[in-house]
């Protein structure tokens, strides 16, 4: 059996998005796509029907939530980056240094190596 969508036209669709974006701002999504943080290209999925652009309230969620996860995957992976960074920039003590090697020394006569 076929489904039927409800089709919104961009104005319709600009009235529902958050932050009540203009109509060519859904346009843009549509045509464009929003770059996300990571590089990725999202764009709201749409129909075009003679010589109208229609998408669905559903669509407009899907696009929401895509550009969402693209950037978290951007900022969960900036921040494992971060954290290598942190301890690259660790201040050095000499005394330290000298327990680290004596450790890892330790560890792999241990090991067998």
């Amino acid at each position: 059996m076929h489904e039927t969508l409800e089709y919104l036209t961009l104005t319709d669709a600009a009235k529902l998005a958050p932050g009540r974006p203009s109509t060519n701002c859904i346009w843009r999504w549509c045509r464009r796509g929003v770059l996300s943080r990571g590089g990725h290209r999202v764009r709201l999925h749409h129909v075009r029907i003679g010589g109208k652009i229609f998408t669905t309230a559903d669509w407009l969620d899907e696009f929401g939530r895509s550009l969402a996860a693209a950037d978290v995957e951007y900022f969960s992976l900036d921040a494992e980056v971060e954290a290598s960074r942190a301890d690259l920039a660790r201040p050095v003590n000499p005394r330290g240094r000298e327990a680290d090697v004596e450790r890892a020394e330790r560890a792999l006569k241990a090991a067998g190596a």
